[in-house]
């Protein structure tokens, strides 16, 4: 009997493509849009208000996360991903016709729209990669992290030209959403298995790889060992790297909430914003596929470490920016080491403490990173509106992450190798 095709490696792409129409698009989109909403008097926002409702949504991005892992373990991913589907699709639209005050905007965008990304999207895809692959994991999820990460290079220009030919509509944005929430749902419920075993296959495609045993002595440090989600949370390790991923995090809110606001606040013309922040898309995906492949030989919260010294590098650019050339070594700096964050985060759990519980590993991690992350925007937008720049907001965000290169520099890799 012929042997069955490994799923794996295609099921990455579509799993790519379910990141880059859920937790890819939606806020790269919202980034556009989103200040577009501001400008717009029947909205009735304030730099506050949006800031909030930035901070609203990377913090529901955490909250709920404990809850959707639980959802992914019980139900499986493509039950999660259907669902979050749907419920973005309905988000959208009401993004549309509902949303007409700050209350409203709070939770549509804030909560209902934050929460359909992550089901669609983040935990549900990196779990799903987590359970097909061990010994080429950063692989395979800077495959589909990188495929997802097109979203951030292709958001602000395929928006953008859709809101200018729609003569100025910030609306068509959010059709362009509920139309990516109509793609998911197929593709979860045909395409997405949860994991080999339902079609009878195995991990990497090998018995080998799926006993956790590798033919060659592995690069990197793969916990092998069956450890419980009680055993992972009493880790001091656990929370510096929760907290070291935070960093990345802390950056890209920012950037999607002030970054825009900032640079036209210091005088810079709209055209080469709207370049600089697809620069940061590009640098993005360089970051999720290139820079990701390097963690099955690299240990990947080292990457981590040395992405956010970059971002504070790109930070501080930003707060003193006088030209264009400041504001673009920004964007690629946050762009690159968001980009190797975002893909090495979900590998440095998988990798540390091992499969036994990962769904509900990785969404604490995201609940902390959310945490942390969210008070940026907010704090921002408070900052601007006192202001009228954000300057200040910029200095205290590149010494938040500087804290957190610190404690991924701190993590300890244990000596033992295991496969």
């Amino acid at each position: 009997m012929e042997k069955k095709k490994f799923f794996g490696w295609p099921l990455t792409v579509v799993l790519g493509i379910m990141y880059f129409c859920s937790s890819g698009f939606v806020l790269a989109t919202a980034q556009i849009v989103n200040p577009m909403m501001l400008q717009d008097p029947s909205m009735g926002l304030t730099g506050t208000v949006l800031g909030a409702g930035f901070s609203l949504f990377v913090l529901m991005q955490g909250l709920p996360s404990p809850l959707v892992g639980q959802l992914v373990a019980k139900k499986g991913a493509k039950f999660t991903m259907a669902i979050g589907g749907a419920i973005m699709l309905l988000a959208a639209l009401a993004m549309i016709f509902i949303v007409k005050d700050a209350i409203m905007y709070f939770i549509i965008f804030g909560v209902i729209m934050s929460v359909s990304t992550i089901m669609a999207g983040q935990i549900s895809v990196q779990s799903t990669v987590g359970e097909w692959f061990v010994a080429k994991r950063g692989v395979a999820m800077a495959v589909t992290m990188g495929i997802g990460g097109l979203a951030s290079f292709a958001a602000p220009l395929v928006v953008n030209n859709i809101i200018g030919a729609s003569g100025g509509a910030w609306q068509s944005g959010w059709y362009l959403i509920a139309i990516f929430g109509i793609i998911i749902i197929p593709l979860a419920l045909f395409v997405v298995k949860n994991r080999p075993a339902d079609i009878g296959q195995e991990p990497d495609g090998g018995a080998s790889q799926a006993a956790g045993g590798a033919q060659k002595p592995l690069k990197v440090y793969k916990n092998a060992d069956k450890i419980e989600y009680r055993q992972a949370i009493r880790s001091p390790f656990f929370w510096l790297i929760a907290v070291g991923g935070s960093g990345g995090f802390c950056a890209f809110s920012l950037a999607t909430s002030q970054g825009v606001i900032h640079f036209t606040s210091l005088g810079f013309d709209p055209g080469t914003i709207v370049a600089a922040v697809s620069v940061m898309g590009i640098a993005s995906l360089i970051g999720k596929l290139v820079i990701g492949l390097l963690a099955d030989t690299i240990e990947p919260i080292r990457i981590i470490g040395a992405a956010l010294v970059l971002i504070v590098i790109g930070i501080l650019c930003a707060a003193m920016a006088s030209n264009p050339a400041m504001m673009y070594i920004y964007y690629i700096c946050t762009g690159l080491g968001f980009g190797s964050i975002a893909t090495n985060l979900p590998t440095t759990v998988a990798n540390y403490f091992g499969l036994a519980a990962y769904p509900k590993n990785l969404s604490t991690t995201m609940l902390t990173t959310t945490i942390i992350s969210s008070i940026i925007p907010i704090m921002a937008g408070a900052l601007y509106d006192a202001t009228g720049f954000a300057t200040t907001a910029f200095f205290v965000t590149a010494a938040i992450v500087a804290v957190c290169a610190v404690c991924a520099f701190a993590v300890r890799i244990p000596k033992k190798k295991q496969a």
